[in-house]
């Protein structure tokens, strides 16, 4: 590649992607907007599932509140069979970037059926299109009805704050050729019809096709007669569902939008996504690993929501998560960064913050905050730490200082939250839950620790940049005690593994035997016994001394994972995480005692590690790992839990799919404010020709563009590195040595090996390197 004339033609298209099963289809799908969405089963159906709306988590919602159970098409020919059929169980699931579609076969009627599903961007609602193929040698005439069950009913949590849910009332509107369901006792509405007007109709609670679901619901069958479809020929008939949480009139609104510009709507959506993969265009040696890159990209637009009054940001996960986290957007922003969704970063940053600000007020960062607004857990320790962290890390890529500004205030009251109200033994570790929110587990952390250094430290630079000398001092100071605690008394130098927590031995003999027998009640016998040996120490300890303890939970990586951990000590951890005592086939343990359940975040956090100590091969194979669960339950898609269950999706498993590769292996270190860029890249060993095109970095007038080249052999080792705006400065930190003969732009150089080159100005370079 030549990065200084880029090849709109090298670009993947959104018509290149398309995953497809025909077995398993009781597996969920998700068709995805950022104001609506449809979840079901591959197979067409709509299942009652759910944990936390119990058996209401799929059908179609428009946060924060459901519309739909589902929706049926009945097909009768009017010269055949009286009774026709229920489209029910699908032959195949083809998932594409941003809709889907479930084919039925049926070779006896001589028809074939495909049903696609969008959601278009910024509206309530579901555009639906039946695609009925006639097989036969002859013209036909069906007759199609086409069923909807409301269950307009708000998201998880709702009671806690008042909200109740009514009965759902329906009618039909003949002049509109709708039906129209309302909650008896809230504004919310459903609408739905077609593109046509309907025969027939009929309301009904107790009308169900072939399923019936749970709730409070009604259903709206809609007839439409003399459908013809000539021999060899496709017709489409298209139906919409729009929905409101305001008023009948927004509903009735949306759906003429639909109505009117769904084939707009779609083309825009596509040229959206198309968009999405021209942003940090990459081209790898491992294909699979390319493909999984590109749609980690589709995934994470899934999982952006806007809901009126609350804001956008980046949900968890569907199903079960479709709201905005603390923790888990601390680290799923950190992997959608250098995909170029900068804005969305800053948008889901400033959510969590306001939303933290009304509910606690004195900078603790909250856990988790539903569509209404309802906060379930004000926040755990660890969360006010990590997302102080993550704010900087997105003001070093976006450069957006008023962004900075608005958060700081925050920044300060958190640490001033972490360094007081949870540390009142006053050694600069703080208590509480961590990520591991095992109960009874609320001690000093390891991960409430490291990123509570992180944030003193950042902390530092941010009170620096705004002219706050002697809290930037201070803040220093105490990241720099903290460090030395975290590597000094943490540490467990039999173990060549940092401690998962700072106990006495009282505080844990309390809870020790709820761990044990939830142990072996997950069949995990070796780890009771681990336990039990555990217990039988502690009981010749003095019990008012704190120690450090080794439950083996995969937090103790944290100190690598941010380069807090000299490398005497993180070489020898890693290793260890490395073997089978931490990892297993599908990636690292949540639990080496237990060795049972693996996440994503879990491996990627190793692959984070591994990457901050240039062992990129020990990188790539914990992001293979991820990487290898992809299609194993949602064509597309990787599930939460390793290999295939939890969400289906989940927006965390881009930091480690995405984060190591672009910040580590490509090496594109961003400090977009001052208008610097760092390029460091190191490849794992077999890849010798790697490119990176169109990197987002900046926004405002820090706005730029990164393209990178990589390609290596027996003689040299050739970059070649362009910046689309004129004014940046930058260095390239590449991995040299003194006797290598170094040519910039064909000009041998002298080089340095303990210092990047750097360029004032920077533009476009191409530098060799001659082995």
């Amino acid at each position: 590649m030549n990065v200084q004339e880029v090849n709109k033609s090298n670009f993947p298209k959104v018509d290149d992607f398309k995953e497809s099963k025909s077995s398993n289809l009781n597996d969920l799908y998700i068709s995805a907007g950022d104001r609506c969405y449809v979840v079901g089963a591959q197979n067409g159906m709509f299942p009652d599932f759910g944990h936390h709306v119990k058996d209401e988590m799929g059908g179609v919602w428009a946060h924060p509140i459901k519309l739909l159970d589902g929706y049926w098409l009945h097909i009768r020919e009017q010269t055949g069979d009286a009774q026709g059929f229920w489209l029910e169980e699908a032959n195949a699931f083809h998932n594409y970037p941003f809709y889907n579609e479930h084919e039925y076969l049926f070779p006896e009627q001589e028809i074939k059926i495909t049903r696609q599903q969008f959601c278009p961007d910024g509206l309530e609602g579901v555009v639906i299109t039946y695609l009925l193929t006639n097989e036969s040698d002859k013209d036909r005439m069906f007759d199609l009805s086409f069923l909807g069950r409301t269950d307009l009913s708000p998201v998880w949590y709702s009671e806690q704050i008042g909200i109740e849910d009514g009965k759902d009332d329906g009618k039909l509107d003949e002049f509109k050729g709708v039906f129209i369901g309302n909650d008896s006792i809230n504004p919310w509405f459903v609408v739905f019809g077609a593109d046509r007007p309907y025969q027939y109709g009929k309301v009904d609670r107790s009308l169900f096709g072939p399923e019936k679901t749970e709730g409070q619901g009604i259903s709206g069958l809609l007839t439409y007669e003399n459908i013809e479809i000539r021999q060899g020929e496709t017709t489409e008939v298209t139906f919409f569902v729009a929905g409101s949480n305001k008023s009948s009139e927004s509903a009735l609104q949306t759906f003429s939008t639909l109505k009117t510009q769904n084939k707009q709507l779609f083309k825009a959506k596509k040229q959206r996504y198309n968009e999405l993969l021209q942003k940090s265009n990459v081209r790898i040696p491992d294909k699979h690993l390319e493909k999984v890159f590109n749609w980690n990209k589709f995934n994470l637009d899934w999982l952006s929501m806007e809901v009126p009054d609350i804001g956008r940001g980046l949900v968890a996960g569907h199903p079960e998560y479709p709201w905005w986290f603390g923790c888990d957007n601390a680290y799923a922003l950190l992997g959608n960064l250098p995909l170029g969704n900068l804005e969305l970063a800053k948008q889901t940053l400033t959510l969590i913050h306001q939303v933290s600000e009304l509910e606690n007020g004195n900078g603790r960062i909250i856990h988790e905050v539903q569509t209404f607004g309802a906060v379930s857990n004000k926040g755990n320790t660890q969360e006010t730490p990590h997302f102080i962290k993550c704010v900087w890390d997105t003001f070093l890529w976006t450069g957006d200082l008023e962004f900075l500004q608005s958060v700081f205030p925050g920044v300060k009251k958190g640490i001033d939250w972490l360094l007081n109200d949870m540390d009142p033994d006053g050694d600069l570790l703080p208590e509480g839950y961590g990520i591991i929110e095992i109960e009874g587990l609320n001690v000093e952390l390891i991960d409430s620790a490291v990123y509570t250094y992180e944030a003193l430290r950042v902390g530092s630079l941010m009170a620096e940049l705004f002219k706050e000398e002697d809290l930037s001092h201070y803040y220093k100071k105490l990241s720099e005690q903290l460090g030395e605690i975290i590597n000094t008394q943490l540490w467990m130098e039999e173990e060549q593994l940092y401690a998962d927590a700072m106990a006495t031995p009282e505080m844990v003999l309390g809870r020790i035997d709820v761990y044990i027998k939830r142990a072996r009640d997950g069949q995990a016998e070796k780890a009771a016994i681990e336990l039990e040996n555990m217990k039988e120490k502690m009981s010749n300890l003095d019990p008012n001394v704190q120690q450090p303890w080794l439950f083996k939970n995969w937090v103790i990586n944290t100190p690598m994972e941010i380069g807090l951990a000299p490398r005497e000590k993180a070489i020898p951890a890693l290793e260890r995480m490395g073997t089978d005592e931490f990892t297993g086939e599908w990636g690292t343990y949540l639990s080496g005692m237990n060795q049972t359940h693996m996440m994503t975040i879990s491996t990627g956090v190793q692959a984070v590690a591994e990457s901050r100590y240039d062992r990129m091969d020990e990188a790539l194979r914990y992001i293979n790992l991820i990487a290898s669960t992809f299609n194993k339950r949602l064509p597309g898609s990787i599930s939460e839990m390793s290999p295939d269950y939890g969400c289906f999706v989940q927006a965390w498993t881009s930091y480690g799919l995405v984060w190591p590769l672009m910040s580590y292996i490509f090496g594109i270190q961003p400090k977009a404010y001052w208008k610097e860029v760092t390029i460091r890249p190191r490849l794992p060993q077999h890849w010798n020709k790697i490119e990176a095109e169109n990197v987002q970095i900046g926004t405002g007038m820090q706005t730029n563009e990164c393209s990178l080249s990589i390609s290596r052999n027996e003689k040299e080792d050739l970059y070649e590195i362009s910046l689309k705006e004129k004014g940046w400065k930058l260095f390239v930190d590449l991995p040299l040595e003194q006797s290598q003969r170094v040519f910039v732009d064909e000009q041998e150089v002298a080089i340095d090996v303990l210092n990047p080159l750097t360029f004032e100005n920077a533009e476009k370079h191409v530098i060799r390197v001659l082995k």
